[in-house]
C-alpha cells in the first residue's frame, strides 16, 4: 500500500521491465540489401563507432584507468558516442543491452534498477552515481527505491558493475553499481553538436526532442566550459475513461427562499486522452580549471524538470475495475485507465559538485563534494482504499498527494597510489548526509477528478465526518535524517606478469533520526487539533564489507578471474502508527555474499570480443514489507534468505568489413531459500514461501543485433541497424500470493537507417516496430483491479544531428 499510515495503498507500485537494445544480424543485413549497400565494399566509413569491448577505458576501480577487457571484474561500458548513435535518451534506451540488469518502469521518472535478481522493497539495491555524486534511489515510506531518470546526453560513458561493490561504493551497491560519467570540458578546442528529432507514436500523437552541447575554451589549456541542454516531449498513450465518476454533491432541489438540499450524483468529466505524457527539460554545465599538469578542478551543475499528466497503468480488456459504494463497475480495454481522479506527477532535481585532483607523482589525491536535491510531487487515486472505510463511502473518490523533498550531500577524499612496484592501493574516507521530508495529504475530489478544496487540519474539514463538504481525509508529515561515515581501501598486488590479487575492506556506520506529525488523523482529531511531533527512536547500524579477487592473464587475449565479495543495504525507520497499534521502530541492514568466476578476451585478431561469468549469491536478512496482525498497517521488516544463481555473457564481433554484431544475455535463478513461516504467511500472504521466485526477475534476457555502416558515395556514408530485445516470463508477485499475475515473455524490435555526410547525419527510426503490448509490470491487490504497464507503442521518426 502507498502513502498514509493506516491507509497504506497495497501494491500500487510493482515492477516493470526494460525496453530496447542492440541490433539484430539477419534483419539488418536484409535492410542493407534493400537499400543497395554491398557488403563487400572497401574502405572505412567515417563516423563509424567501434563497438569492441576492448576499446572503452573505465575508472571503476578508482585506482587507474583500464580497458574493459583488462579489468578482472564483471563490467559493461557503453560509450557516449554509441549512446548518441543509437539515439538513446535515457537508461531505458539501452537497458536491454546490459546482461543481468532489469529495469522496472512504472512511468515517466519512476524507474527501479535490479541487477542479478536482487529485488525487494526498501532503498535501492543498486548504487547509482552521476559523476562523483551519489543519486541512488530512496523510497522507504512506499518501498521500491525509485531512481531519478536523468537524461543521458553528452555522456563520456556509462559503466555498469555487476555484483556487490561494497568496498569502493558502499551501501546500496549490494547488487552492483551504475556510473553515469558526463563528458569533461576540452581545454583547447571549440566543439559540440545539436540534434533535432520528431516522431509519431501509435495510439498517441507527436513527439519532439532537442538536445545539444557546446565546448568553450576560455583560457586555452587552462580553463574551459562545457554546456549541455535538452528538451523533449513524448505524447501519452494511456486514456483515462471515467474521471470524476462516483462523485456526489449537495444540490438544491427547492428554491432560494425555501432551499431543499439533496445529495445527488455530480456531473463527471469523463474521458481524458494521453494522460501519461512525458515533458522533460534540463541542462548541465561543467567548468574545468587546470592551472598546472598536476592540478585539476571541476565544478558541475545539472538541473532537470520532468512532468506527466497521469498514470501509465491500464486495465486490460476482460478485467472489471473495482466497484463499491457509489462507484459503478467498468470493463477494461486496450490502453485505458479506470482511475477516478487525475494523477499528475512532477520531478525536479539538481546535482551540484566540485572535484579536485592533484597528481603527487607517487599517486593521485582526489577530493569531491556533491549535493543531490530532488523534489517530487506524486499523486494517485485513493478511492479503492477509501471504500474500505464506512465513514468515507459517502465522500469518495479521493486523491493522495505526496510531495517529497530529498537532499543528499556526499563527500569523499581518496588517494590512489602510482608506485613503481607490484603493490598499489586506493584508500579513502566518505561521508553522506541524507535528509528527506514527506507530506501525505488525502483529499476528497470533485467531478473533474481534482481536490474539492485545500488540505486542512481542522475537524470541520474532515471529509468523512462532513460528506460533500469536508476536503480532507488524512494527513501526516515524516522527516528523516541519515548520516553515514565510512573508511575504505583496496590493495592490488601484481604477483607476476600473469597473476594479480585484489583485496578490499570497508567499515560503515550510520545514525538514523526521524520525527513525524499527524496533521489530520483519519476521522479528525479526538479533540481540537494538536499537531504533536512524534520523534522516532534514534538508531545506529554499522557494517563491514570485504572483497577478494584473484586473476590470471594467460596472454594478451585471455583473462580469467575469481571473486568473493560482500555487499549490504542501509537500515531504516518505520513511520509511527501509534496510537493505533505499535510496529517496530526500525529495520536493520540486509546483506549478501557473492561468489563469481569469469573470463574475457579476444579471438581471431580482434574480430571477436567476449566476456562471461557465472555467480552464486546468498542474500540474508532481506528487507521485506510486513503487516500488522489486523492487516491495517504495513511496515518494513527483515526476514528470510534468498539464493541467486546466474550466468551473464556479452559478445561483439566484426565478421566482415563495415559490419558490427552483438549478442548479450543472462540467466538468473533468484528464489527464496527461507521464506515466511506458516504463522507469518497467515498474517501476510504477500511475504512469499520457500521456493518462490523473486518477483519481477526474468530468468532469461537477451539482445541480438547488428550495425552496418559503409561509404555509399563520395563523402557520404550509409548506416543500417536493427535490434531485438528478449525478456522472459516472470511473476509480478510471489507465486504463492493469490494476487500474482504471471507476465508473459516478449521481444521488442527496433530499426534505424541513416546517412552521414561530414558533420551531418540524418537517421530514420522505428521503435517497438511490431507495436507490441509488452507486459513489463502488473499491479493487483484487494483494493485494485489487476492493471498492466507496457512500453511505448510503435514510434516512427526522424533525427537530424550536426556536429561542429
Amino acid at each position: 500500500m502507498r502513502g498514509i499510515k493506516g491507509l497504506h495503498f497495497a501494491g500500487y507500485k510493482k515492477a516493470a521491465g526494460c525496453k530496447k537494445s542492440s541490433p539484430m544480424l539477419a534483419a539488418g543485413a536484409a535492410m542493407a540489401a534493400l537499400i543497395g549497400l554491398p557488403l563487400a565494399a572497401q574502405g572505412d566509413a567515417s563516423g563509424a563507432t567501434d563497438t569492441s569491448l576492448n576499446e572503452i577505458v573505465v575508472t571503476a576501480n578508482k585506482l587507474n584507468a583500464q580497458k574493459v577487457l583488462d579489468i578482472p571484474v564483471s563490467i559493461q561500458a557503453i560509450s557516449g558516442d554509441a549512446l548518441q548513435a543509437a539515439g538513446a535518451s535515457g537508461i531505458m534506451s539501452i537497458a536491454g543491452d546490459i546482461p543481468g540488469l532489469s529495469i522496472q518502469d512504472l512511468g515517466p521518472g519512476d524507474k527501479k534498477y535490479v541487477i542479478r535478481g536482487i529485488n525487494s522493497t526498501g532503498d535501492s539495491t543498486t548504487g547509482v552515481y552521476y559523476g562523483e555524486a551519489v543519486i541512488s534511489g530512496s523510497n522507504s515510506d512506499d518501498g521500491g527505491g525509485f531512481e531519478s531518470d536523468i537524461r543521458l546526453y553528452d555522456m563520456d560513458r556509462i559503466e555498469v558493475l555487476r555484483g556487490p561493490q561494497g568496498t569502493l561504493y558502499g551501501a546500496s551497491s549490494m547488487s552492483g553499481t551504475i556510473r553515469y560519467i558526463p563528458k569533461a570540458p576540452d581545454l583547447n578546442t571549440v566543439g559540440g553538436y545539436i540534434t533535432v528529432e520528431g516522431s509519431e507514436t501509435a495510439q498517441a500523437t507527436g513527439n519532439y526532442n532537442f538536445n545539444g552541447a557546446i565546448n568553450l575554451p576560455i583560457i586555452d589549456g587552462v580553463l574551459a566550459l562545457r554546456l549541455v541542454g535538452w528538451k523533449l516531449y513524448d505524447s501519452g498513450y494511456i486514456n483515462q475513461i471515467r474521471v470524476g465518476e462516483g462523485v456526489s454533491g449537495l444540490v438544491n432541489t427547492g428554491t432560494a427562499a425555501k432551499p431543499n438540499y439533496q445529495v445527488e450524483p455530480a456531473q463527471a468529466l469523463g474521458s481524458l486522452k494521453g494522460i501519461n505524457d512525458d515533458d522533460v527539460g534540463g541542462g548541465r554545465a561543467i567548468l574545468r580549471f587546470q592551472p598546472s599538469d598536476k592540478l585539476t578542478i571541476d565544478t558541475t551543475y545539472t538541473a532537470q524538470t520532468e512532468t506527466s499528466g497521469g498514470s501509465s497503468r491500464y486495465t486490460p480488456a476482460g478485467t472489471t475495475a473495482f466497484s463499491g459504494g457509489p462507484i459503478a463497475p467498468v470493463q477494461g480495454c486496450d490502453l485505458c485507465n479506470t482511475d477516478l481522479t487525475q494523477s499528475p506527477w512532477s520531478d525536479n532535481l539538481k546535482v551540484f559538485g566540485a572535484t579536485v585532483t592533484y597528481d603527487t607523482g607517487a599517486g593521485v589525491l582526489t577530493g569531491t563534494a556533491n549535493q543531490f536535491d530532488r523534489k517530487t510531487n506524486f499523486t494517485f487515486d485513493s478511492t479503492p482504499i477509501l471504500l474500505t472505510f464506512p465513514s468515507a463511502v459517502d465522500q469518495v473518490p479521493g486523491e493522495t498527494f505526496e510531495p517529497r523533498n530529498r537532499e543528499v550531500t556526499s563527500s569523499e577524499i581518496r588517494y590512489a597510489s602510482a608506485f613503481d612496484s607490484p603493490v598499489n592501493f586506493v584508500a579513502g574516507v566518505y561521508r553522506q548526509h541524507d535528509f528527506q521530508f514527506l507530506n501525505v495529504q488525502v483529499l476528497a475530489t470533485n467531478g473533474f477528478g481534482l481536490p474539492v478544496g485545500p488540505f486542512c487540519s481542522n475537524n470541520s474539514c474532515d471529509a468523512g465526518a462532513f460528506p460533500n463538504v469536508g476536503s480532507t481525509f488524512f494527513g501526516r508529515s515524516d522527516e528523516r535524517t541519515t548520516t553515514e561515515y565510512a573508511g575504505f581501501g583496496e590493495v592490488t598486488w601484481k604477483i607476476t606478469d600473469a597473476w594479480q590479487a585484489v583485496a578490499g575492506v570497508r567499515y560503515y556506520t550510520e545514525s538514523l533520526e526521524g520525527v513525524q506529525v499527524q496533521t489530520h488523523p483519519f476521522g479528525g482529531f479526538p479533540g481540537s487539533p494538536t499537531l504533536v511531533p512524534l520523534p522516532d527512536p534514534n538508531m545506529e547500524f554499522n557494517k563491514v564489507t570485504w572483497k577478494a579477487n584473484l586473476s590470471y592473464k594467460f596472454n594478451e587475449n585471455l583473462l580469467a578471474y575469481g571473486t568473493v565479495s560482500t555487499g549490504f543495504r542501509s537500515g531504516g525507520l518505520n513511520a509511527v502508527s501509534e496510537p493505533f497499534e505499535p510496529i517496530p521502530a526500525a529495520y536493520s541492514p540486509d546483506s549478501l555474499i557473492n561468489f563469481e568466476l569469469g573470463a574475457k578476451g579476444r579471438l581471431f585478431e580482434g574480430l571477436f570480443d567476449y566476456q562471461a561469468d557465472v555467480y552464486f549469491i546468498r542474500w540474508s536478512n532481506i528487507q521485506v514489507q510486513e503487516t500488522t496482525p489486523d492487516g491495517a498497517f504495513v511496515y518494513q521488516g527483515n526476514a528470510g534468505e534468498a539464493k541467486v544463481k546466474g550466468v551473464e555473457f556479452e559478445f561483439t564481433a566484426h565478421p566482415i568489413q563495415y559490419l558490427s554484431a552483438s549478442f548479450a544475455g543472462s540467466y538468473t535463478d533468484a528464489y527464496l531459500a527461507q521464506g515466511a513461516t506458516a504463522a507469518q504467511y497467515a498474517l501476510n500472504p504477500t511475504l512469499g514461501l520457500s521456493g518462490d521466485s523473486i518477483p519481477n526477475v526474468p530468468k532469461y534476457q537477451a539482445s541480438l543485433g547488428l550495425t552496418y555502416m559503409r561509404p555509399i558515395a563520395k563523402g557520404w556514408d550509409g548506416m543500417v541497424a536493427t535490434d531485438v530485445t528478449y525478456r522472459g516470463g516472470e511473476d509480478s508477485y510471489f507465486s504463492s500470493n493469490s494476487f500474482n499475475i504471471p507476465l508473459q515473455a516478449y521481444a521488442l524490435v527496433g530499426l534505424r537507417m541513416g546517412v552521414i555526410e561530414g558533420p551531418w547525419s540524418v537517421t530514420g527510426f522505428a521503435r517497438n516496430l511490431t507495436n507490441k503490448r509488452a507486459q513489463v509490470s502488473a499491479i493487483n491487490s484487494s483494493q485494485d483491479p489487476d492493471a498492466l504497464l507496457t512500453v511505448q507503442p510503435r514510434t516512427v521518426g526522424l533525427t537530424l544531428t550536426r556536429k561542429f
